[in-house]
Protein backbone atom coordinates (compact mmCIF):
# COMPACT_ATOMS: atom_id res chain seq x y z
CA UNK A 1 0.00 0.00 0.00
CA UNK A 2 2.77 2.46 0.92
CA UNK A 3 4.57 1.97 -2.38
CA UNK A 4 1.29 2.46 -4.24
CA UNK A 5 0.71 5.82 -2.55
CA UNK A 6 4.26 6.93 -3.29
CA UNK A 7 3.83 5.98 -6.94
CA UNK A 8 0.58 7.88 -7.27
CA UNK A 9 2.02 11.01 -5.72
CA UNK A 10 4.85 10.93 -8.25
CA UNK A 11 2.84 10.23 -11.39
CA UNK A 12 -0.67 11.34 -10.48
CA UNK A 13 -1.19 13.46 -13.63
CA UNK A 14 -0.66 10.38 -15.81
CA UNK A 15 -2.86 8.03 -13.82
CA UNK A 16 -5.81 10.25 -13.01
CA UNK A 17 -7.42 9.27 -16.29
CA UNK A 18 -7.42 5.64 -15.17
CA UNK A 19 -9.30 6.20 -11.93
CA UNK A 20 -12.71 5.59 -13.46
CA UNK A 21 -11.99 2.06 -14.63
CA UNK A 22 -14.65 -0.52 -13.89
CA UNK A 23 -12.38 -3.10 -12.27
CA UNK A 24 -14.22 -4.92 -9.49
CA UNK A 25 -13.60 -3.88 -5.90
CA UNK A 26 -13.11 -6.86 -3.64
CA UNK A 27 -13.83 -7.12 0.06
CA UNK A 28 -11.54 -4.88 2.11
CA UNK A 29 -10.19 -5.77 5.54
CA UNK A 30 -10.39 -3.24 8.33
CA UNK A 31 -6.85 -1.88 8.24
CA UNK A 32 -4.78 -2.17 11.41
CA UNK A 33 -1.88 0.19 10.62
CA UNK A 34 -1.44 3.68 9.27
CA UNK A 35 0.64 4.27 6.17
CA UNK A 36 3.69 4.90 8.38
CA UNK A 37 3.19 1.72 10.40
CA UNK A 38 1.67 3.05 13.61
CA UNK A 39 -1.24 1.01 14.97
CA UNK A 40 -4.84 1.84 14.19
CA UNK A 41 -6.91 1.14 17.28
CA UNK A 42 -10.48 1.58 18.39
CA UNK A 43 -11.31 5.16 19.41
CA UNK A 44 -11.51 5.75 23.16
CA UNK A 45 -15.30 5.97 23.33
CA UNK A 46 -17.08 6.27 26.61
CA UNK A 47 -19.24 3.30 27.55
CA UNK A 48 -22.33 5.40 26.80
CA UNK A 49 -21.11 6.35 23.33
CA UNK A 50 -20.10 2.79 22.49
CA UNK A 51 -23.46 1.47 23.61
CA UNK A 52 -25.26 4.03 21.45
CA UNK A 53 -23.14 3.24 18.38
CA UNK A 54 -23.64 -0.50 18.84
CA UNK A 55 -27.38 -0.01 19.28
CA UNK A 56 -27.54 2.09 16.11
CA UNK A 57 -25.77 -0.72 14.26
CA UNK A 58 -28.21 -3.32 15.56
CA UNK A 59 -31.12 -1.15 14.43
CA UNK A 60 -29.54 -0.84 10.98
CA UNK A 61 -29.13 -4.63 10.81
CA UNK A 62 -32.76 -5.08 11.78
CA UNK A 63 -33.93 -2.64 9.11
CA UNK A 64 -31.82 -4.50 6.54
CA UNK A 65 -33.49 -7.78 7.47
CA UNK A 66 -36.92 -6.24 7.07
CA UNK A 67 -36.28 -4.10 3.97
CA UNK A 68 -33.25 -5.28 1.95
CA UNK A 69 -34.92 -3.96 -1.22
CA UNK A 70 -34.47 -0.36 -0.04
CA UNK A 71 -31.32 1.55 -0.90
CA UNK A 72 -31.36 3.39 2.42
CA UNK A 73 -31.18 0.11 4.35
CA UNK A 74 -27.79 -0.60 2.78
CA UNK A 75 -26.61 2.99 3.17
CA UNK A 76 -27.30 3.13 6.89
CA UNK A 77 -25.88 -0.30 7.61
CA UNK A 78 -22.61 0.74 5.94
CA UNK A 79 -22.55 4.12 7.62
CA UNK A 80 -23.22 2.63 11.06
CA UNK A 81 -20.28 0.25 10.58
CA UNK A 82 -18.18 3.26 9.61
CA UNK A 83 -19.09 5.13 12.78
CA UNK A 84 -17.65 2.15 14.65
CA UNK A 85 -14.41 2.53 12.62
CA UNK A 86 -15.12 -0.68 10.70
CA UNK A 87 -14.38 0.93 7.36
CA UNK A 88 -13.50 -2.23 5.45
CA UNK A 89 -16.78 -3.83 6.56
CA UNK A 90 -18.61 -0.70 5.42
CA UNK A 91 -16.96 -0.86 2.00
CA UNK A 92 -18.15 -4.45 1.62
CA UNK A 93 -21.74 -3.44 2.44
CA UNK A 94 -21.69 -0.64 -0.14
CA UNK A 95 -20.04 -2.84 -2.76
CA UNK A 96 -22.69 -5.53 -2.36
CA UNK A 97 -25.42 -2.88 -2.46
CA UNK A 98 -24.08 -1.49 -5.74
CA UNK A 99 -24.81 -4.83 -7.39
CA UNK A 100 -28.47 -4.14 -6.59
CA UNK A 101 -28.36 -0.36 -7.18
CA UNK A 102 -25.56 0.21 -9.71
CA UNK A 103 -26.67 3.76 -10.59
CA UNK A 104 -26.75 5.01 -7.00
CA UNK A 105 -24.65 8.14 -6.56
CA UNK A 106 -25.28 7.89 -2.82
CA UNK A 107 -23.72 4.43 -2.54
CA UNK A 108 -20.71 5.54 -4.59
CA UNK A 109 -20.38 8.62 -2.37
CA UNK A 110 -20.37 6.64 0.88
CA UNK A 111 -18.19 3.83 -0.45
CA UNK A 112 -15.70 6.46 -1.60
CA UNK A 113 -15.53 8.01 1.84
CA UNK A 114 -14.91 4.69 3.57
CA UNK A 115 -12.37 3.63 0.95
CA UNK A 116 -10.44 6.82 1.70
CA UNK A 117 -10.58 6.10 5.42
CA UNK A 118 -9.25 2.64 4.58
CA UNK A 119 -6.39 4.33 2.64
CA UNK A 120 -7.60 3.13 -0.80
CA UNK A 121 -7.34 6.63 -2.24
CA UNK A 122 -7.37 6.05 -5.98
CA UNK A 123 -10.45 3.84 -5.67
CA UNK A 124 -12.16 6.46 -3.53
CA UNK A 125 -11.47 9.10 -6.17
CA UNK A 126 -13.00 6.84 -8.81
CA UNK A 127 -16.15 6.47 -6.71
CA UNK A 128 -16.47 10.22 -6.15
CA UNK A 129 -16.10 10.92 -9.86
CA UNK A 130 -18.62 8.24 -10.72
CA UNK A 131 -21.10 9.66 -8.20
CA UNK A 132 -20.74 13.17 -9.62
CA UNK A 133 -21.34 11.82 -13.11
CA UNK A 134 -24.47 10.03 -11.88
CA UNK A 135 -25.68 13.29 -10.29
CA UNK A 136 -25.63 15.17 -13.59
CA UNK A 137 -29.10 16.65 -14.02
CA UNK A 138 -30.19 15.50 -10.54
CA UNK A 139 -31.34 18.11 -8.02
CA UNK A 140 -29.02 18.34 -5.03
CA UNK A 141 -30.33 17.59 -1.53
CA UNK A 142 -29.08 17.75 2.03
CA UNK A 143 -27.18 14.73 3.26
CA UNK A 144 -28.54 13.39 6.57
CA UNK A 145 -26.06 13.08 9.41
CA UNK A 146 -25.78 9.92 11.45
CA UNK A 147 -24.45 11.86 14.42
CA UNK A 148 -26.49 15.04 14.75
CA UNK A 149 -24.72 18.31 15.60
CA UNK A 150 -25.75 20.56 18.49
CA UNK A 151 -28.13 22.61 16.34
CA UNK A 152 -29.72 19.60 14.64
CA UNK A 153 -28.82 21.31 11.37
CA UNK A 154 -27.73 19.60 8.14
CA UNK A 155 -24.51 21.21 6.93
CA UNK A 156 -23.66 19.16 3.86
CA UNK A 157 -25.36 18.35 0.58
CA UNK A 158 -24.60 15.35 -1.61
CA UNK A 159 -23.06 17.32 -4.49
CA UNK A 160 -21.10 19.64 -2.23
CA UNK A 161 -19.76 16.74 -0.17
CA UNK A 162 -18.75 14.86 -3.29
CA UNK A 163 -16.73 17.82 -4.54
CA UNK A 164 -15.27 18.35 -1.07
CA UNK A 165 -14.14 14.77 -0.54
CA UNK A 166 -12.90 14.42 -4.11
CA UNK A 167 -10.76 17.49 -3.49
CA UNK A 168 -9.56 16.33 -0.10
CA UNK A 169 -8.73 12.80 -1.27
CA UNK A 170 -6.84 14.17 -4.27
CA UNK A 171 -4.40 15.58 -1.72
CA UNK A 172 -3.33 12.02 -0.93
CA UNK A 173 -1.98 11.49 -4.44
CA UNK A 174 -0.37 14.92 -4.65
CA UNK A 175 -2.89 16.45 -7.06
CA UNK A 176 -3.22 19.87 -5.43
CA UNK A 177 -4.92 21.39 -8.46
CA UNK A 178 -7.73 18.85 -7.99
CA UNK A 179 -7.85 19.67 -4.27
CA UNK A 180 -8.23 23.36 -5.08
CA UNK A 181 -10.89 22.75 -7.73
CA UNK A 182 -12.88 20.39 -5.52
CA UNK A 183 -12.95 22.88 -2.65
CA UNK A 184 -13.99 25.74 -4.92
CA UNK A 185 -16.85 23.69 -6.35
CA UNK A 186 -17.92 22.47 -2.92
CA UNK A 187 -18.09 26.03 -1.59
CA UNK A 188 -20.11 27.20 -4.60
CA UNK A 189 -23.02 24.78 -4.15
CA UNK A 190 -26.22 26.71 -3.29
CA UNK A 191 -27.37 24.47 -0.43
CA UNK A 192 -24.22 24.98 1.65
CA UNK A 193 -23.80 28.73 1.75
CA UNK A 194 -22.82 28.87 5.41
CA UNK A 195 -19.72 29.63 7.43
CA UNK A 196 -18.90 26.04 8.40
CA UNK A 197 -18.46 25.08 4.74
CA UNK A 198 -16.60 28.31 3.99
CA UNK A 199 -14.09 27.63 6.76
CA UNK A 200 -13.46 23.97 5.86
CA UNK A 201 -13.04 24.62 2.14
CA UNK A 202 -10.96 27.73 2.85
CA UNK A 203 -8.54 25.66 4.94
CA UNK A 204 -7.87 23.21 2.11
CA UNK A 205 -7.84 25.90 -0.57
CA UNK A 206 -5.17 27.76 1.38
CA UNK A 207 -2.95 24.69 1.74
CA UNK A 208 -3.41 23.66 -1.90
CA UNK A 209 -2.51 27.14 -3.11
CA UNK A 210 0.59 27.19 -0.91
CA UNK A 211 1.62 23.79 -2.26
CA UNK A 212 1.24 25.24 -5.76
CA UNK A 213 3.38 28.25 -4.86
CA UNK A 214 0.47 30.69 -5.14
CA UNK A 215 1.04 32.28 -1.76
CA UNK A 216 -0.64 35.63 -2.44
CA UNK A 217 -3.86 33.91 -3.52
CA UNK A 218 -3.69 31.74 -0.41
CA UNK A 219 -3.42 34.77 1.85
CA UNK A 220 -6.34 36.43 0.07
CA UNK A 221 -8.54 33.40 0.77
CA UNK A 222 -7.96 33.34 4.53
CA UNK A 223 -7.82 37.11 5.01
CA UNK A 224 -11.37 37.32 3.65
CA UNK A 225 -12.66 35.08 6.47
CA UNK A 226 -13.65 37.14 9.55
CA UNK A 227 -12.35 36.41 13.04
CA UNK A 228 -15.76 36.49 14.74
CA UNK A 229 -17.68 33.65 13.09
CA UNK A 230 -20.02 31.47 15.16
CA UNK A 231 -19.74 27.95 13.80
CA UNK A 232 -21.71 24.77 14.35
CA UNK A 233 -18.82 22.31 14.27
CA UNK A 234 -15.77 23.32 12.19
CA UNK A 235 -13.99 25.22 14.98
CA UNK A 236 -10.75 23.28 14.50
CA UNK A 237 -10.56 24.25 10.83
CA UNK A 238 -11.35 27.81 11.92
CA UNK A 239 -8.43 27.81 14.35
CA UNK A 240 -6.24 26.68 11.47
CA UNK A 241 -7.55 29.55 9.34
CA UNK A 242 -6.76 32.08 12.06
CA UNK A 243 -3.27 30.62 12.41
CA UNK A 244 -2.76 31.01 8.66
CA UNK A 245 -3.91 34.63 8.93
CA UNK A 246 -1.56 35.33 11.82
CA UNK A 247 -4.32 36.28 14.26
CA UNK A 248 -3.70 33.13 16.34
CA UNK A 249 -0.14 32.15 17.21
CA UNK A 250 1.22 28.61 17.21
CA UNK A 251 1.74 28.83 20.97
CA UNK A 252 -1.88 29.87 21.47
CA UNK A 253 -3.24 27.27 19.07
CA UNK A 254 -1.42 24.02 19.83
CA UNK A 255 -2.69 23.43 23.40
CA UNK A 256 -6.26 23.29 22.10
CA UNK A 257 -5.72 22.18 18.50
CA UNK A 258 -7.37 19.14 16.98
CA UNK A 259 -5.96 17.07 14.13
CA UNK A 260 -6.86 19.51 11.36
CA UNK A 261 -5.36 22.59 13.01
CA UNK A 262 -2.20 20.66 13.96
CA UNK A 263 -1.92 19.54 10.36
CA UNK A 264 -2.19 23.15 9.21
CA UNK A 265 0.65 24.18 11.53
CA UNK A 266 2.84 21.28 10.43
CA UNK A 267 2.19 21.98 6.76
CA UNK A 268 3.13 25.63 7.24
CA UNK A 269 6.47 24.53 8.69
CA UNK A 270 6.95 22.11 5.79
CA UNK A 271 6.05 24.57 3.03
CA UNK A 272 8.29 27.21 4.55
CA UNK A 273 11.26 24.86 4.70
CA UNK A 274 11.32 23.82 8.36
CA UNK A 275 11.29 20.19 7.35
CA UNK A 276 12.58 18.58 10.54
CA UNK A 277 10.02 20.39 12.68
CA UNK A 278 7.24 19.51 10.21
CA UNK A 279 8.16 15.83 10.07
CA UNK A 280 8.17 15.55 13.85
CA UNK A 281 4.80 17.27 14.14
CA UNK A 282 3.25 15.11 11.43
CA UNK A 283 4.60 11.94 13.02
CA UNK A 284 3.30 12.90 16.46
CA UNK A 285 -0.06 13.81 14.95
CA UNK A 286 -0.47 10.39 13.31
CA UNK A 287 0.87 8.38 16.24
CA UNK A 288 -1.27 10.32 18.71
CA UNK A 289 -4.56 9.50 17.02
CA UNK A 290 -6.21 6.11 17.39
CA UNK A 291 -7.27 6.18 13.71
CA UNK A 292 -4.20 7.99 12.40
CA UNK A 293 -4.67 10.96 10.07
CA UNK A 294 -4.18 10.10 6.44
CA UNK A 295 -3.34 13.58 5.02
CA UNK A 296 -0.37 13.65 7.40
CA UNK A 297 0.51 10.04 6.59
CA UNK A 298 0.75 10.74 2.86
CA UNK A 299 2.87 13.83 3.51
CA UNK A 300 5.25 11.74 5.58
CA UNK A 301 5.51 9.16 2.81
CA UNK A 302 6.39 11.90 0.36
CA UNK A 303 8.99 13.33 2.75
CA UNK A 304 10.61 9.94 3.31
CA UNK A 305 10.55 8.84 -0.33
Amino acid sequence: MIETIKMYRRIAPIFLALLLTSAPIHADPNITQTLIGTPITEPAWSSTTRARLEKDLEIARAVMRVAPEREDSHIWLGRRLGYLARNGDAVEVFTNALEQFPESYKLHRFRGRHLARNRAFERAIADYKRALALMEGVADSYEPDGIINARHQYLGSYRSNLHYYLGQTSWAIGDYEATLLGMMRAAAEPLVQHDDRRVATGFWRYLALRKLGRDEEARTIVNAIPDDLELVENTDYYDGIRFFKGTLSEAELLPRAGLNAKFGVAMTHLIEGRTERAEQMLTDLVAGSSQGYWPAETELLALRD
